[in-house]
């Protein structure tokens, strides 16, 4: 299981669900982008297109087509925030356990979709229930769940129907997961590459997620400090935002397909028209 997904078991459920960050919704604060958008109940609430990242050869992806984010367990402020902003589709990509432990609010109209990209590999009693686990175990797992987004057969076949999801998406959609770093990142990182995004723009936005969880990150060490200090290095790797995670990513999927066309068409069984016209619209925004 992602580290994300861990992080929704005890550790996570006590130590980090109040965490909030203050960032006042739909005002534009130091560092963002004009008509940034950003939520106080929630933390890491983002336009994947960031500030309008420059693409290759040449214009912007288009913004406010897709958000992400970690749990959506939006206050009302910010359920009104999200219904003003038009939010047709959430592709949750979270495990049963984990949306049965928290669910999502959901803005009124909007269509929800679900989809375990883990495929169920592993469970989180692997290292939380399991009892005190080595720093070794957890950055094996950290290596595996990066090189499952690209390797794994049912994990490629259920981030193409999270992307199949945001191309018919009417308005603007939302993707996320419990933190909002492992699969919410990989599959930003998939719908930058396809509007065309450099790779190390792709990977600054990545480790944007270590600035924007620091407070909920604080919360979890204080908490494994307190009640399970054996493993509060391993948990450390877990929770953390390492560029060497997207690159172990992005160098597989250069070595195994070449381009982000190839993974989706090939690799995740989308319609190749399909991926041209998504690829298009993150490009121009139409």
């Amino acid at each position: 299981m992602g580290a994300d997904a861990r992080m929704n078991t005890e550790v996570d459920a006590e130590a980090g669900a109040d965490v909030e960050t203050e960032v006042d919704a739909e005002v534009v604060g130091s560092g963002t982008a004009p008509g940034d958008v950003r939520l106080t109940s929630v933390h890491n609430f983002r336009d994947v297109a960031g500030p309008g990242y420059s693409l290759h050869p040449s214009g912007t992806m288009a913004r406010g087509l897709v958000y992400r984010s970690t749990t959506l367990s939006v206050g009302d402020d910010d359920l009104g925030v999200l219904e003003r902003l038009g939010v047709s589709t959430i592709v949750d990509l979270r495990t049963d356990d984990e949306i049965t432990r928290q669910p999502d609010v959901i803005p009124a109209g909007a269509d929800y979709l679900t989809i375990d990209v883990l495929a169920g590999n592993t469970s989180a009693a692997t290292f939380t229930g399991a009892g005190t686990f080595s720093v070794e175990d957890a950055r094996r797992e950290m290596a595996t769940t990066y090189d499952r987004f690209v390797l794994g057969d049912q994990e490629r076949m259920a981030f193409g129907r999270a992307v199949h999801a945001v191309a018919l998406s009417s308005g603007p959609a939302i993707v996320h997961c419990t933190a909002g770093k492992d699969r919410t990142g990989w599959i930003s990182a998939v719908l930058q590459l396809l509007a065309g995004v450099r790779d190390e723009d792709v990977i600054t936005d990545y480790l944007l997620t270590r600035e924007l969880s620091a407070d909920f990150v604080t919360s979890i060490r204080t908490y494994v400090r307190a009640e399970m200090p054996d493993n509060l290095e391993a948990i450390d790797v877990l929770i953390g935002v390492e560029e060497s995670n997207i690159r172990r990513s992005l160098n597989a999927l250069d070595r195994e397909f070449g381009d982000i066309h190839r993974y989706l068409v090939e690799g995740a069984g989308l319609e190749d028209a399909l991926v041209e016209e998504l690829g298009a619209r993150l490009r121009t925004g139409r």
